[in-house]
């Protein structure tokens, strides 16, 4: 059965992310990686992480302190922008709730046809069934109103 563990790998792998892999090792070291396929692959894997970690810090590109410090102040009065117009769209949307309520209410006192709709429909028997569970019609109503707005809110804050 072959080996799976080598008790020099942790040293391979040691001297290689140390950069000392193979000039600055030990000789027995490098005999022994020569010699061990566990220890030649941790050699090969290894050197070849550490050459593409190389490549990658030389292509890097890091942004200077102003640049940074720019950006983050433009996203900070993003955020307290946004912050602040949220209370003036609640009251906006009060306040036409409030203009289209009285807007049907002026429209319904004034309009003869309305009006006689209104107490046929109060005549029917659907006004009657309505009349007896007022309290089941309240709460469904009630219930379609408030569940997407409260799932709106909920999914808003995130």
């Amino acid at each position: 059965m072959k080996p799976q563990e080598c008790e020099f790998e942790a040293e391979v792998l040691a001297a290689v992310l140390q950069a000392r892999w193979p000039d600055g090792a030990d000789a027995p070291l490098r005999e022994h990686t020569a010699a061990c396929p566990i220890c030649s692959e941790t050699a090969l894997v290894a050197s070849a992480i550490d050459d593409a970690r190389g490549e990658m810090r030389a292509s890097i590109v890091v942004p200077d302190s102003g640049r940074v410090w720019w950006l983050a102040q433009l996203r900070a009065r993003r955020e307290a922008i946004e912050a602040a117009g949220r209370p003036i769209t609640a009251a906006q949307l009060i306040a036409f709730a409030c203009a289209a309520g009285l807007l049907g209410a002026c429209f319904g006192a004034t309009s003869a046809w309305f009006q006689s709709a209104l107490h046929w429909i109060g005549s029917s028997p659907l006004a009657a069934l309505l009349a007896q569970h007022a309290a089941l019609a309240a709460g469904a109503a009630a219930a379609i109103v408030l569940i997407p707005t409260a799932a709106y809110f909920a999914i808003s804050r995130e």
